[in-house]
């Protein structure tokens, strides 16, 4: 005969009727923030590949296209072609290698990866940051990355691909991302979380590609020269949204940039400075190296 449970007793929680769900669910509610197409990211896509494929058309213009536009310490110090340190982020790795100019289509690799992160990234944050922004996180986060690879990277090295942008914007995604991490919650931290897993895969493939015996190349100093550069570009330049009601919907959110580019112009001013000074400062170690080895 069961006992009568006293009203006091606490029940066991698989006991327990669940609570009543809210018989009136909150409304969907829909954010409008400013957005533009991604133009820049296909205009960039397509400068990448048409210049592969020109060069895939015989190996005597791959090979003169590689030697006029890779990255070269000696060329830029020595010789003055700081052309190279934008012109390398255009060029990648062709399908011709060795003496007989063997085709090897897996070298399309190096292009692929790096256009799918560009296509993958890109086209998100282009809508957010404008082509304006956009472009210059990309260029000059590139550019960084160029001049931190010819300063570090050793002057035996021919340096290409568009790696360092790449880098660039995935850390600018990572910094609008870490701005508004309350508004876009779990999935923006999701979202941050696979960008950090991105760049730790891809730097422990740089270092392995630096062990002996390796058949790889990465340019590590390369991808993080632009990562930096991206990161700082994107912590003054990327677009601040504050949220207010809809003028003409009140049941949405708008969101508008409280961050307009005009207002950061001298954040770009000292970037471009930075990057002047450390070419600067190579120009000069280039000279004094060249000087010590005539003594010898």
């Amino acid at each position: 005969m069961s006992q009568p449970q006293h009203p006091l007793e606490r029940r066991h929680p698989l006991e327990q009727q669940p609570p009543p769900s809210d018989p009136q669910p909150r409304p969907r509610v829909n954010l409008r923030i400013p957005s533009v197409s991604p133009y820049a990211t296909y205009v960039l896509i397509a400068i990448n590949v048409l210049i592969f494929l020109a060069r895939a058309a015989s190996p005597s213009l791959d090979e003169q296209i590689f030697l006029w536009g890779s990255n070269h310490t000696p060329d830029v110090f020595r010789g003055g072609e700081y052309y190279r340190l934008f012109t390398a982020m255009f060029l990648h790795a062709g399908i011709y290698y060795g003496i007989g100019n063997e085709v090897a289509l897996g070298m399309s690799f190096h292009l692929i990866s790096n256009m799918y992160i560009l296509f993958a990234v890109g086209t998100s944050l282009e809508r957010l940051f404008g082509h304006a922004r956009f472009l210059i996180v990309y260029l000059l986060g590139g550019m960084a990355g160029s001049v931190l690879s010819i300063l570090l990277g050793g002057p035996e090295v021919y340096s290409v691909g568009a790696s360092g942008a790449v880098f660039a914007i995935v850390g600018a995604e990572f910094v609008f991302l870490w701005h508004h991490r309350k508004l876009f919650g779990e999935a923006g931290a999701v979202r941050r979380r696979s960008l950090i897993i991105f760049g730790v895969m891809n730097l422990f493939a740089g270092i392995a590609s630096s062990l002996p015996g390796s058949s790889v190349n990465i340019d590590n100093w390369g991808h993080l020269g632009g990562l930096v550069g991206g990161v700082a570009l994107a912590w003054f330049i990327s677009p601040i949204l504050n949220l207010r009601r809809h003028p003409d919907n009140p049941d949405d959110i708008q969101g508008d940039d409280i961050n307009p580019l005009k207002r950061n112009v001298w954040v770009i001013s000292i970037y471009v400075t930075v990057l002047l000074v450390l070419i600067f400062i190579g120009v000069l170690l280039a000279q004094q190296n060249q000087f010590f080895m005539s003594l010898f």
